[in-house]
């Protein structure tokens, strides 16, 4: 019987290496019309290949190794050794044509499948692209090393198939006679079974009582061993617990100052408030305080983060500390939002709770206040003028009374019962309102607009949508998961401490409570690896993003530029969305871009540039759209201004601006008293000029050079445009000089 199955198993793969001895004849035809697409021209051509790509040197170090004689494998498998081995190339085809694949040595095919085959560029579509004679002659090593495998290791095998059979045929003989064994045998077990069944049914009887106390001793282990990765990191926080209780006074108030006080500045002011106010006086006082304690650390945490990401809040700092404020404020926020990114947040947040939504200018708008007071519904009165209602004074300060157990508002002459779940949100438009002292008393006002960081992250998702909308899909997407996984892990922990906290009786016996905290446990490590992995597709993915910046950068500058222009005139004022549908024509309008159709005729490349050359584009093409845009609506007294202060403020990003020379040009110092002798040409206060601006480094012999060289500098001064077509380098250096020179004063640029 034994014999018999060892047999069986032998002669089937006998029988499965024949039907794949069959199979090598297509790999030989593959080898043959790899070789036969090969020509004396094409071998000539890859011969005379001085320096040839390394993949072409593999393939003809693969092919001398293949056919090394006896098995030996020269040393030297450089370019110049192969084109001593190709030699005559009708010689060489032949050679490799009549090659005796039936007697390779092991050696070099193992020698070719470890340093060639197993490069991944090792393929003739690869190497195709690089030479068609070396990607025949890599068809052609591959193929052969395909045959190897299959026809020299079958081989020795199909000698045996014939004997292999014979012995199956004895064996067959044989099996009938142990067969009616087995029945014998059988028909004994079966006696046997009967006796043994009886028997265990007393053995389980014996068993149970150890049974159910092995069981109990067994859910110890899993409860034990399901919690043992928590010792650690519980005793650690337990520690850091005890430690900030005593330091909770000092950091408690820095968040309380943070929230009532911080949320109308703007990130440099609130920084200068909690570094350079708070922090030294809570020091003075002798307060106990976390040594870098920051607000943030008590107002939020990262699954807090990640819900208000998912919800649509901005990921930068400013933002972040804005959610901050207005989740733990006991007054209600009125948010200072011309760039609508906080109404967006609150317009998601509260969706689901029934959010109504209206502005002060509709009528009859105080019903719908009242019906969501008395129902518990979120309410947004969105673009405030600076001048609210005097009606709304009892529900922005939440004037209420008790009656009973009923807490009463009254709005007018009506009398509403208050609902504890109502939530008011202000919000206005203005960039910089001016409410009454009572409005920023009853509110925390929170100050949502935009900075040139955040902006420039924004628009950096806008850039990349539109060019790499695939790659922007996988960071949103990324950014969504790494949110939501952050907050399942912060559920799953809560619930974990849940469960243990509230587990009756002996923990030992509550086989569900168990389970649930294995399945949790098992949940939170699956979701801890797979937040490791995404970190890491996060890093690659953020540098390939980080391509398209300068253009986001670009547009951050030119948008902080017009949104200044007030100071110009008052009429300049540009909405940040009509802002964005700009940028987005400016990059439509791009060329060297997969769709052309919005550029103009005569800018168009017909082809795609490669990304540097495209990033300039893009940079280039959307400030000139948005400048011209921005130019349709300028006084013509102020265009100069503004191209002046677009050009240095991109200088300054670029760290060109050399700011002791842009100074002077905007200042315009004179040094008076000294003697002038060139009175009949230049005035007085011209010299005063020139005699500030040899201070400067380059121009210590500017006046000498004036009264030594007179009439060409007089000549120069005449001219309609003394600058000249000067180059980008020498722009600020003939400013100054031709400012000082024909003016004596510098040009006011706001």
């Amino acid at each position: 019987m034994h014999n018999i199955s060892t047999i069986l198993p032998d002669c089937t793969t006998d029988m499965c290496s024949f039907m794949c001895c069959l199979a090598a004849e297509p790999i030989i035809a593959e080898a043959e019309a790899a070789l036969n697409s090969l020509d004396k021209g094409s071998l000539g051509e890859l011969k005379s290949f001085g320096s040839p790509a390394a993949e072409i040197v593999q393939v003809v170090a693969a092919c001398m190794t293949l056919t090394a004689p006896g098995g030996k494998i020269p040393k030297d498998l450089s370019w110049n050794a192969g084109k001593k081995y190709m030699g005559n190339v009708d010689a060489f085809l032949k050679s490799l044509l009549n090659f005796d694949k039936d007697n390779i040595p092991v050696n070099c095919v193992d020698a070719v499948e470890k340093e060639y085959i197993s490069s991944p560029n090792f393929t003739t579509d690869y190497i195709k692209s690089k030479s068609s004679a070396a990607a025949g002659l890599c068809g052609w090593v591959v193929n052969i090393c395909k045959y190897f495998h299959i026809y020299q290791v079958v081989a020795p095998k199909r000698a045996s198939l014939a004997e292999a059979n014979r012995k199956l045929e004895t064996a067959n003989k044989k099996l009938s006679g142990i067969r009616a064994r087995v029945k014998e045998l059988q028909d004994k077990v079966a006696a046997l079974e009967e006796s043994f069944m009886k028997a265990t049914e007393d053995k389980n009887a014996a068993i149970a009582q150890a049974e159910k106390t092995s069981r109990k001793a067994q859910l110890a282990d899993r409860l034990v061993n399901g919690l043992s990765g928590e010792n650690k990191r519980w005793s650690e926080t337990i520690s850091k617990m005890e430690v900030a209780g005593s330091k909770l006074i000092g950091n408690v108030l820095l968040a309380a100052a943070f929230v009532s006080y911080a949320g109308p500045f703007n990130m440099t002011l609130r920084n200068h408030l909690v570094e350079a106010c708070w922090m030294p006086d809570i020091i003075q006082r002798g307060i106990p305080y976390s040594e870098g304690v920051k607000p943030l650390d008590l107002l939020t945490d990262d699954t807090a983060r990640a819900k208000w990401a998912n919800e649509g809040l901005p990921t930068d700092p400013l933002s972040i500390e804005n959610g901050a404020i207005m989740t733990n404020a006991s007054r209600w926020p009125l948010m200072i939002d011309p760039q609508l990114q906080g109404i967006k947040w609150i317009k998601n947040r509260e969706e689901a709770n029934g959010l109504v939504i209206i502005q002060q200018s509709q009528p009859k708008y105080i019903d719908k206040v009242i019906h969501c007071i008395e129902n518990g519904l979120p309410l947004l009165f969105e673009n405030l003028p600076v001048d609210i209602d005097a009606v709304l004074d009892p529900v922005v300060g939440k004037s209420t009374v008790k009656r009973g157990r009923n807490v009463i508002m009254k709005i007018g002459d009506a009398e509403v019962e208050y609902d504890p779940r109502f939530r008011l949100y202000l919000q206005t438009k203005l960039s910089n309102p001016h409410f009454k002292p009572e409005i920023a008393a009853q509110t925390t006002l929170v100050n949502f607009c935009v900075t040139e960081k955040g902006l420039e992250d924004q628009l950096l998702a806008l850039v990349v949508d539109h060019e790499r909308p695939d790659l922007q899909e996988q960071s949103s997407t990324l950014v969504r998961q790494l949110a939501e996984y952050t907050i399942t892990l912060k559920e799953l922990e809560d619930n974990l401490l849940f469960r243990l906290a509230n587990a009756q009786g002996d923990i030992l016996e509550d086989i569900e409570l168990i389970e649930n905290l294995e399945e949790t446990k098992r949940t939170a490590v699956e979701i801890e690896e797979k937040v490791k992995q995404a970190k890491v597709t996060e890093v690659s993915i953020s540098k390939a993003r980080e391509v398209y910046r300068p253009v986001a950068s670009r547009g951050s500058q030119v948008y902080f530029l017009i949104d200044n222009l007030n100071a110009l005139d008052r009429v300049y004022h540009y909405s940040m969305a009509n802002y964005v549908a700009i940028l987005k024509k400016g990059m439509d309008m791009t060329p060297g871009g997969p769709d052309e159709s919005a550029v103009p005729v005569a800018e168009r490349l017909g082809q795609q540039v490669e990304l540097e050359k495209r990033v300039e584009l893009l940079v280039e093409t959307t400030s000139y759209v948005l400048f011209n845009y921005v130019a349709q609506g300028l006084f013509e007294r102020h265009k100069l201004i503004v191209a002046t202060q677009l050009c240095m403020a991109v200088l300054r990003s670029r760290g060109e601006l050399q700011r002791q020379k842009f100074e002077f040009l905007l200042r315009g110092p004179k040094e008076m008293g000294v003697d002038n002798p060139l009175t009949d040409w230049v005035s007085e206060s011209v010299w005063g000029s020139v005699q500030a601006l040899k201070e400067l480094e380059d121009y210590a012999s500017l006046p000498d050079d004036l009264v030594g060289s007179s009439k060409r500098w007089r000549e120069w001064m005449e001219l309609e445009r003394p600058g000249g077509a000067a180059g980008q380098a020498l722009m600020l250096k003939q400013s100054l000089v031709t400012g000082v020179s024909r003016w004596g004063y510098s040009v006011d640029l706001g």
